[in-house]
């Protein structure tokens, strides 16, 4: 552990501070701050209530409003929660009543117009709110057998869609959404996903990222670019889709993918903390060991928050 933190991101001709607890939630006093998409967005929360619970020693567990872990600050009145939406859409599951030709044993009815009710009823309830969606939008969370169909307007799409094309029209409509529903004072913010590092196979087909260190420049393409068919392509596909999406919209692009890529010695590998979770999951090479690199996410987004309310509101008092 003492290895993976001796390494720090340098970024190019701009200074990176390190947050300050104390002055964070004093610009944050009477504030609240939401996180909601998958569980990367709750390693990143996790990451923000550890550095912040410094400054207040009185802080306690919060999860209301359909949150699904949060914290609460007494000191400042400040809320950091998280609001877990894997796909941020509203889905369920549709049984079938019996296998037809196709062998499907139930299809994942996704509404690509609605919030998924998680988040739906909190759009004014955060001063900053994060969003997040990527890792579930593949084969492996969706095989063929329980596939995402896709609804708009409570009919299905049709031509079926599949599950990139899904994910561009759920991306449209949430993007869409949170420009009309978000009062405009709002901070938004929308985060790239982050890398995974499996090496030798994927998550199910024992990958693994026992490294000691991280990777260099040259390598990156080698591990990231979709052209490369590698088993972690999906991040900067996924990243494209997203940016694309963001075009035009109120939401400020918090793209963390760059930095992360070079930490394969980053991950929880065999460590996850429950009897013979390895053996039943595999190795953990996409969430994050803190501390860690998800620190440093907490040390960016803090800046752009303080850089933009300071300049709506002037210097916390």
């Amino acid at each position: 552990m003492e290895k993976i933190n001796s390494w720090r991101w340098v970024p190019d001709s701009c200074a990176l501070p390190t947050i300050d607890p104390f002055g964070f939630l004093g610009l944050m006093r009477n504030k609240r701050i939401g996180f909601v998409g998958d569980s990367l967005n709750e390693n990143f929360l996790v990451s923000f209530l550890c550095i912040l619970r410094i400054a207040d020693e009185t802080a306690r567990k919060w999860k209301r409003n359909g949150a699904w872990r949060g914290g609460y600050f007494p000191k400042f009145n400040a809320t950091v929660a998280y609001h877990r939406a894997v796909l941020l859409a509203k889905y369920q599951w549709q049984p079938l009543n019996s296998l037809e030709e196709n062998q499907l044993k139930g299809i994942y009815k996704v509404d690509v117009d609605i919030p998924a009710d998680d988040w739906i009823g909190v759009t004014d309830f955060y001063d900053v709110l994060v969003f997040n969606t990527g890792h579930w939008w593949g084969i492996d969370k969706f095989p063929k057998e329980t596939p995402l169909v896709f609804y708009k307007n409570g009919k299905a799409i049709n031509p079926p869609l599949g599950i990139l094309d899904g994910l561009k029209v759920v991306l449209n409509n949430m993007i869409s959404y949170i420009d009309r529903e978000v009062p405009k004072e709002k901070l938004k913010f929308w985060r790239t996903q982050s890398p995974r590092h499996f090496h030798g196979g994927d998550w199910n087909e024992n990958g693994t990222c026992l490294f000691e260190n991280p990777l260099n420049n040259n390598q990156l393409d080698i591990w990231f670019d979709p052209r490369k068919r590698g088993v972690n392509k999906e991040a900067r596909l996924m990243n494209s889709i997203v940016k694309h999406a963001l075009l035009g919209s109120s939401i400020h692009l918090l793209d963390l993918a760059h930095l992360s890529e070079f930490r394969a010695d980053a991950h929880p590998a065999i460590w996850l903390g429950k009897k013979d979770a390895v053996a039943v999951w595999g190795q953990d090479c996409m969430h994050w060991c803190l501390p860690g690199v998800p620190d440093t996410w907490v040390d960016i987004l803090s800046t752009l928050i303080h850089e933009r309310l300071v300049k709506k509101t002037g210097p916390a008092i």
